[in-house]
C-alpha cells in the first residue's frame, strides 16, 4: 500500500477539510496520525524591514529550552511602512500595512510552507497514535467522523495534557493499492501442479486485478502494518500481533495466498517534514514489507534464494 495523499491539520481545523476538496471518492481518506512537534511561537519583540526584505523569529520550544531562528524574506510590499502584530501565547500573526493585513498565520503552517535555509529538524513529526477514519460502512468522510470520535479526542486531549512543549497534529492520509506479481521458472512442476497454479494464478490475478480485495479489509491491514512498524505508544490493539491469519481481517489474503504486504510512504512534497518513532529513525522515505507466513511456510518474493 503506497502513499498517495497526505495533509496536516489541527483538531479545530477538520471542520475546513471538506472545502479544500483535497480527498475525494476515488482517494479517499483512510487513515490518521495523531504526531506531535516542539511548539513554534514568533518572537513578538522582533521585526525588521527594509525595501528588500523583511526578518521576523521564530522560537522552537525543546521542554523547557527555547530556541531562536531568524526568518529573512523578500519584501513584496512595496513599503517599509509595516508592523509586525501578534499575541499570547504568540502562536498567530499579522503582518500589517496601511492598506491592510498582508499576512495572517499560524506560525508552524507558515514555517511548514517556507524554504527555510536552516536546519528544520523540529518541523519532524513524531507517531503518536494511528487509527482509522474511513469508517466500518465506508460512508463517512474523514472529517465527519473524526470531529466527534471520542477515541481521537481522548488521546488528543492526552497528548496535549503529556505533551505541553509541544504541538499535537493530525496527519490524513490516502493510501493505494499497488500490486506486485512475481514467478519462479526455474522449479520443475508436474503436469497437475502446473495446471492447479495456473487456476489459482487465474483467481488470484482476477481477485487483485478487476474484483478487488474488500476497502475496509485494505485500511485494516494498512493500519496494523502502519502500527506494527512505527509502534506508537497509544496503540495497543495489533500493536505485537500482525501478521495474525486468525485475525479476521486478514482472513482473505491469506486465502488469496498473498505473499507480503508492504507500506510505503514519501513524505518530503506532500508535508515538508519527516515521520519517525520511538521505533523508526526520522525519515521523508518509509517502506517496510510484512511477511503473510512464517519463513518457514514462504519465502517472500523480495528474498533471494
Amino acid at each position: 500500500m503506497n502513499l498517495e495523499k497526505m495533509m496536516i491539520l489541527q483538531q479545530s481545523e477538520l471542520g475546513f477539510v471538506n472545502q479544500q476538496n483535497y480527498f475525494d471518492q476515488y482517494s479517499p481518506c483512510h487513515l490518521y496520525f495523531v504526531c506531535k512537534r516542539p511548539r513554534l511561537t514568533i518572537n513578538p519583540d522582533h521585526f525588521e524591514i527594509d525595501k528588500k526584505t523583511i526578518s521576523i523569529k521564530i522560537r522552537v520550544q525543546y521542554e523547557s529550552e527555547i530556541k531562536e531562528h531568524e526568518l529573512k524574506f523578500y519584501n513584496n510590499l512595496g513599503t517599509t511602512d509595516a508592523k509586525l502584530i501578534t499575541k499570547y501565547p504568540y502562536g498567530k500573526f499579522q503582518i500589517v500595512t496601511k492598506k491592510g493585513v498582508w499576512c495572517d498565520a499560524k506560525v508552524s503552517p507558515f514555517v511548514q510552507n517556507y524554504d527555510l535555509k536552516i536546519n528544520s529538524d523540529f518541523l519532524d513529526m513524531e507517531v503518536l497514535y494511528i487509527g482509522q477514519s474511513y469508517g466500518v460502512d465506508g460512508a463517512r468522510t474523514a472529517p465527519d467522523r473524526l470531529k466527534n470520535h471520542s477515541t481521537l479526542q481522548g488521546i488528543y486531549s492526552e497528548a496535549i495534557t503529556n505533551n505541553t512543549d509541544s504541538e499535537i497534529w493530525l496527519a490524513l492520509a490516502s493510501f493505494e493499492q499497488v500490486n506486485i506479481m512475481m514467478m519462479d521458472g526455474r522449479t520443475k512442476f508436474s503436469e497437475k501442479e502446473l495446471e492447479d497454479d495456473k487456476s489459482r494464478m487465474i483467481e488470484v490475478s482476477d481477485r487483485l486485478n478487476w474484483e478487488g480485495i474488500n476497502e475496509q479489509q485494505k485500511i485494516n491491514f494498512t493500519e496494523a502494518s502502519l502500527i506494527k512498524y512505527f509502534q506508537p505508544p497509544y496503540n495497543k490493539i495489533y500493536k505485537d500481533t500482525f501478521p495474525n491469519p486468525a485475525h479476521k481481517t486478514y482472513s482473505e489474503c491469506y486465502e488469496l495466498d498473498i505473499n507480503s504486504i508492504c507500506i510505503e510512504m514519501h513524505t518530503s512534497e506532500m508535508i515538508n517534514c519527516r515521520m519517525y518513532s520511538d521505533a523508526v529513525e526520522k525519515s521523508h522515505s518509509h517502506y517496510k514489507t510484512f511477511l503473510l507466513h512464517s519463513t518457514e511456510e514462504r519465502k517472500s518474493m523480495f528474498q533471494i534464494p
